[in-house]
């Protein structure tokens, strides 16, 4: 692995295991990762990354990470759904959100300020249609020119709703485009269109907000 991921994995083993199963203490660790797994699961908050299980032909994941519950079950559903729906628009689309780490901790210390969702503002890629898009959504911002930075700060609301001006469209603008790829019934459309309003109303403020941000820097 290269150095940035040695010093990801080295982190791990700076904190024991938070969690230890007596039927899996005795394992023979060439064949099994599960003494890994009890460090990298436990000590990882946001984001993990998968590294490939033990004879499957699985390769590397990431893992989007649980919010924090919120007050109503509809507010849970809306969450958990817009969640689903974005990983759906990354594979479908071929988008590309890497974001230097970094600056995903940069962004992690600013979310922490008071009213940060409306007042701070986070690093993300200027232009997530990379070279896997597959060019099926209108709109899109231009590849950066030779010498362009690859990432931006933007708010929670440009993220989320989208820039002016021909920039980012916004998270939910590509969960929309994909809903409409996929000829989704009347019923459920309308269902998940509440969904949306409410994430798209908590980003720009205009509804009262709980907390949006952990779900913004998981992206």
């Amino acid at each position: 692995m290269d150095e940035l991921l040695a010093n990801h994995i080295a982190h791990l083993f700076i904190r024991a295991p938070l969690v230890i199963f007596n039927e899996t203490i005795n394992q023979n660790d060439s064949v099994d990762s599960d003494h890994f797994e009890n460090l990298q699961s436990t000590n990882w908050q946001h984001m993990r990354f998968k590294p490939p299980p033990p004879g499957s032909n699985i390769g590397w994941r990431v893992e989007f990470r649980s919010m924090e519950i919120q007050i109503t079950d509809f507010e849970n559903a809306a969450f958990a759904v817009f969640i689903v729906l974005v990983t759906r628009v990354i594979l479908s689309f071929g988008l590309d959100f890497y974001v230097p780490i970094s600056k995903v901790e940069e962004g992690m210390r600013r979310a922490h300020t008071r009213d940060a969702v409306l007042r701070e503002k986070f690093w993300f890629r200027r232009n997530v249609f990379g070279p896997r898009s597959r060019g099926r959504v209108s709109s899109r911002p231009g590849t950066p020119a030779a010498g362009e930075p690859e990432w931006e700060e933007m708010s929670v609301d440009e993220i989320i709703n989208g820039q002016k001006k021909g920039g980012f469209p916004g998270l939910v603008r590509l969960v929309e485009k994909y809903l409409d790829s996929m000829n989704v019934d009347i019923t459920t459309r309308c269902e998940i269109q509440r969904y949306l309003d409410l994430v798209s109303q908590r980003a720009s403020g205009t509804t009262p907000l709980l907390f949006l941000m952990r779900m913004v820097l998981i992206v």
